[in-house]
């Protein structure tokens, strides 16, 4: 990561493919839309963006794009109770910077949204998962400790592209800069002498008032896509949520190390501390320390904990 913590990079893509429901509240891609919106093969040139493949460079993180990659589309303008124009667009190449293929539902001067990693986005509001229609879910459960695997599955970038021309079947835009949604850290432990071998580590936001608890972690939050990308911003579920873990966020590796966990982080902090439990093959440590952590930054830290 370049630039406070990450690493834009260019990239040259082509906005992909359009779904359409089978219950017919959304438009069929062979039939053009009253306001001029038909399927067109989208290209944008050289996209600065936050992306995939992590490599730790001691101060920031490096980036890079994989041939296969693929990224969830929104078009932002075309959005109505009726009508989702969203797809998926794949990278052609590996290197920092790659042509992405495929077509979108546009017109001139539309505002498409880009995501990444990919998923779906659902369609109607599913309020048994507290998903919300046309929302992007940000989910930190299942990470493993490796930047590896946050790269893949973690490293969540939005941007937004302008389509500036069209033809019949084709159109050009334009795009700023990608921005990344958490922060990543690298957390090492001492007992103050000694590394601290991890196994587990788990992370809870820590009132420091009175009470001093531990008050759990979320483990997902919303993103409602938006053409101005200044106004972007996360929606965190309450405490007492089923996307709210009252025992915090867990982090289990395949194995002990004491060379260092990655963590991918909200840019969130309720009480402004952190608490800390590591647990290895022989024993269990805590500790507190204060965070105020910002989207896209790279914070590589060593924390000194107690044993238990």
């Amino acid at each position: 990561m370049r630039h406070t913590g990450l690493l834009l990079l260019s990239l040259a893509a082509a906005l992909a493919s359009c779904s359409s429901d089978d219950d017919g509240d959304y438009k069929s891609p062979q039939t053009e839309n009253a306001d001029g919106r038909i399927l067109r093969q989208l290209t944008i040139n050289e996209v600065p963006i936050t992306r995939a493949t992590l490599t730790d460079e001691t101060s920031a993180l490096g980036a890079a794009w994989n041939a296969g990659d693929e990224a969830t589309y929104f078009n932002v303008s075309s959005f109505t109770s009726t009508t989702m124009d969203v797809g998926t667009l794949t990278a052609a190449s590996t290197g920092s910077t790659s042509m992405f293929n495929g077509s979108v539902r546009c017109k001139a001067g539309d505002k498409v949204a880009l995501f990444y990693p990919v998923q779906d986005i659902p369609t109607q509001t599913i309020e048994a998962e507290n998903k919300a229609r046309g929302q992007y879910t940000i989910n930190l459960a299942g990470q493993d400790g490796t930047l590896a695997t946050i790269a893949k599955n973690f490293h969540y970038v939005y941007g937004v592209a302008a389509v500036t021309s069209v033809t019949d079947n084709t159109a050009k835009a334009t795009i700023d800069n990608m921005q990344s949604l958490l922060a990543v850290c690298k957390f090492t432990f001492t007992d103050g002498t000694n590394a601290i071998p991890v196994k587990t580590l788990t992370i809870n936001y820590y009132d420091n008032s009175m009470s001093y608890t531990t008050i759990g972690y979320p483990l997902s939050a919303t993103l409602t896509p938006t053409a101005d990308v200044s106004t972007l911003a996360l929606t965190y579920p309450n405490q007492g949520n089923d996307a709210w873990n009252d025992k915090g966020l867990s982090v289990t590796l395949d194995s002990e190390t004491s060379d260092g966990v990655y963590v991918a982080l909200f840019p969130h902090s309720p009480t402004g501390y952190m608490h800390f439990t590591v647990t290895n093959s022989s024993d269990t440590y805590t500790g507190t320390a204060k965070a105020k952590l910002k989207a896209g930054k790279y914070y590589p830290v060593s924390l000194k904990l107690t044993k238990q």
